[in-house]
């Protein structure tokens, strides 16, 4: 997978609404999900996937919630994809992810963001990916204000405006109130009717790759050193476009303490308009500024070849 500008470090895995089973009580549970009971099999997913009951098992949990969804149960469609992007099978979930994102769920909104933003699994967005990353912060998640901060360092001004537009047009929060609303309709209906899930999460557990449940924080390689540049090299990249000079000046030093070689190029800041375009000048050749470039993004930056 190829390496993004933001961490994503998906809370995933949202608490049931109903209570917690029993070990004595899987045996009924097993045996209403295997008679096709679609809220049983997605308990039954939910005990495999917290080890309520039973061993934790992902796979098991992804069966059953992958069960349950056939039959219509919106709870087991949202979770089965926050478990098959945990696993790795990311985009096969985010389909159910885009889904959940339209009903209001948190954890969905942050997730879709960052995919947005970093161009993985989704088009690459940055309005688009701020606005949904605005809305889940709303919700509360403090991984999604994180990511927020950060791609406040990228978008200009007019993207920002454009993202408030956005902001707009996408659903509200779903809130537990309304989870549990829809869970106590589903049971006075002898579990007919699907229900949506809750917004509270449980601990995050370590998956592999972006979120990952679970969910992974994406750690940057050791970069090797960049070459010396050349005395009078005319190649120039762009680290990033910021609202004041003293931010680009922050991200610099930030760049600089990751990225080994990139405090030998000269530091250049160009205005347009209000906003200061940060560059790294004197390399070269275009050879010498993908490479550069390449360890930039290695280290979580963003990083733009400007020719002569």
């Amino acid at each position: 997978m190829k390496t993004g500008l933001l961490v994503l470090l998906l809370v995933a895995g949202a608490a049931g609404i109903g209570a917690v089973p029993l070990a004595s009580d899987i045996p009924a549970l097993q045996a209403r999900a295997q008679a096709g009971d679609a809220d049983a099999e997605y308990q039954l997913a939910e005990a495999y996937r917290g080890g309520r009951g039973v061993p934790a098992d992902p796979e098991m949990a992804i069966m059953w919630y992958r069960r349950a969804a056939g039959q219509g149960h919106i709870r087991a469609s949202e979770e089965l994809g926050f478990a098959l992007f945990a696993h790795g099978d990311r985009r096969e979930a985010m389909p159910y992810i885009e889904k959940a994102a339209a009903r209001g769920e948190a954890r969905a909104l942050y997730l879709l963001g960052t995919a947005h933003f970093n161009g993985d699994y989704a088009t690459r967005d940055w309005p688009l990916a701020y606005a949904q990353t605005m809305r889940a912060a709303s919700a509360g998640l403090s991984a999604a204000q994180r990511n927020l901060d950060l791609m406040d360092h990228y978008l200009l001004p007019s993207d920002k405006t454009k993202a408030e537009q956005i902001l707009a047009t996408l659903p509200p929060i779903r809130t537990k109130a309304q989870a549990q609303a829809q869970a106590q309709a589903q049971e006075a209906a002898g579990g007919a009717t699907p229900i949506a899930t809750s917004t509270q999460t449980n601990a995050a557990t370590p998956a592999p790759k972006v979120v990952k449940p679970m969910v992974a924080v994406k750690t940057p390689k050791p970069a090797p050193v960049a070459p010396a540049p050349a005395p009078d090299g005319v190649w120039k990249v762009q680290l990033g476009a910021f609202g004041s000079a003293d931010r680009a000046q922050e991200r610099w030093k930030t760049l600089t303490a990751k990225v080994a070689g990139l405090g030998r190029y000269d530091r250049r800041l160009a205005a347009a308009g209000s906003v200061q375009r940060l560059q790294a000048g004197g390399i070269a050749s275009k050879a010498d500024a993908q490479a550069l470039c390449t360890k930039v993004r290695a280290a979580g930056g963003d990083c733009l070849v400007l020719a002569p």
